[in-house]
């Protein structure tokens, strides 16, 4: 009797002839997982769902048949159920093999999910690389320790050279000036590390982005949407409604990221038309602190005259956006003349008691410092004007010769 001839577990049914073979391994990994845990299918959703991860019975038959291919989180899932069950650890090889079938069968039958796939594949070894880097330059950092300290004591015994003969002189001078070399080689060997681990960070942020873009699309695709934000109010009510309150701002965060902004600032006006003010302004919210800064601008400056959605995005920026975000903006209301703006994001950032700090190093870069700078004139400014106006000694003053 062939595999494919064998009889399915109780309650599943026999797989499509139709499935290619990467889904039908899939499947089949999936039903011997299912096998393992011992759970029925209503009690297996149940412990799968949470931390934003729905799954129903009916979704659940339809990964076991093969029929759709579960999100990347589903595989260690599983096998925490079965750790469980079994008394025993996660395995990470087992959850690699199962997430490699999943990707294999995402790759036959989904390209949005396989990216999903890649996208966290790359990001995990982005981290990997990462911890190694930090692990070569801890130790790049205890040589340099290590090779500043034989400086100190060469040079300290070339302090005492009466004592010395020639060959230790010549000795210890070698050694400090062999030192000296090394330092300057490890200290190179530093930055060069610190600037990897800065381009790896900026690659880690463009990771991280895609990977909201991309998760934002796969929800759509789940609840029946067609990539635009047509249903995203009720996806987001239905969440809220379910105490799910993580998961949907999740939702919104990933659709601010991979919208364009009139159309996620649109969804915004949405959630206000149907009384839902708090989704409406954590909308605005997650625009402020997840889109580039350059987008808002240029939605902004597209307004033909200030109004209440103009005003929240300001606020929006103002309180919750990262500094750097603020001064990106800035930057673009001074290169695009439009001072007006600029204003307005330091009344807003006024408001807030936004400040812009100093860098530790007080290595600042000009955008920063005349951010800084302008936000201190402007409340500098804006004291002077609420002080009452001096009354002038003289003759109409009040020590004038008439009211002495």
């Amino acid at each position: 009797m062939t595999r494919e001839q064998m009889p399915a577990p109780r309650g599943l049914s026999p797989l499509d002839e139709r499935l290619s073979e990467p889904e039908r391994r899939c499947a089949q990994r999936l039903r011997e997982l299912r096998g393992r845990i011992g759970l029925s299918s209503e009690e297996l959703a149940g412990r799968l769902s949470g931390d934003g991860l729905r799954v129903d019975r009916t979704r659940l038959s339809k990964f076991f048949n093969g029929r759709e291919v579960p999100r990347r989180e589903l595989a260690a899932r599983l096998h925490e159920l079965i750790a469980e069950q079994e008394g025993t650890c996660v395995s990470p090889e087992e959850v690699a093999a199962t997430r490699a079938l999943m990707y294999a069968a995402a790759r036959a039958r989904s390209p949005l999910q396989a990216r999903e796939f890649e996208l966290a594949d790359a990001r995990e070894d982005l981290d990997l690389h990462r911890a190694q880097t930090l692990r070569e330059m801890d130790g790049l950092q205890q040589e340099l320790r290590d090779e500043r300290e034989l400086r100190r004591n060469a040079e300290e015994a070339l302090e005492h050279l009466t004592s010395r003969s020639r060959e230790e002189v010549r000795g210890l001078t070698e050694q400090r000036d062999a030192a000296l070399d090394r330092i300057a080689q490890l200290e190179d060997q530093i930055r060069q590390a610190g600037a990897v681990l800065r381009l790896r960070e900026v690659y880690a942020r463009t990771l991280d982005e895609l990977t909201r873009a991309t998760n934002a699309e796969l929800e759509l695709r789940e609840r029946g949407g067609t990539g635009d934000l047509t249903g995203m109010c009720e996806a987001v009510s239905y969440l809220r409604d379910a105490d799910q309150d993580e998961a949907a701002d999740n939702l919104i965060e990933q659709v601010a990221l991979g919208h364009p902004v009139r159309d996620v600032m649109a969804l915004a006006r949405e959630f206000r038309d149907r009384r839902r003010l708090h989704d409406g302004i954590t909308v605005e919210y997650a625009l402020a602190c997840v889109r580039r800064p350059i987008d808002l601008f240029r939605w902004i400056a597209d307004q033909d005259e200030p109004s209440g959605e103009r005003s929240g995005l300001l606020t929006a920026m103002a309180s919750s956006a990262p500094v750097g975000h603020l001064v990106r903006f800035h930057k673009a209301c001074e290169e695009h003349g439009n001072a007006g703006l600029g204003i307005d994001l330091l009344r807003a950032m006024a408001r807030n008691r936004r400040t812009v700090p100093e860098n530790d190093d007080g290595d600042d870069d000009f955008w920063t410092t005349d951010l800084r700078n302008r936000l201190a004139g402007y409340l500098q400014a804006a004291a002077e004007a609420e002080q009452p106006a001096a009354v002038p000694d003289g003759p109409d003053g009040p020590m004038s010769g008439a009211n002495a």
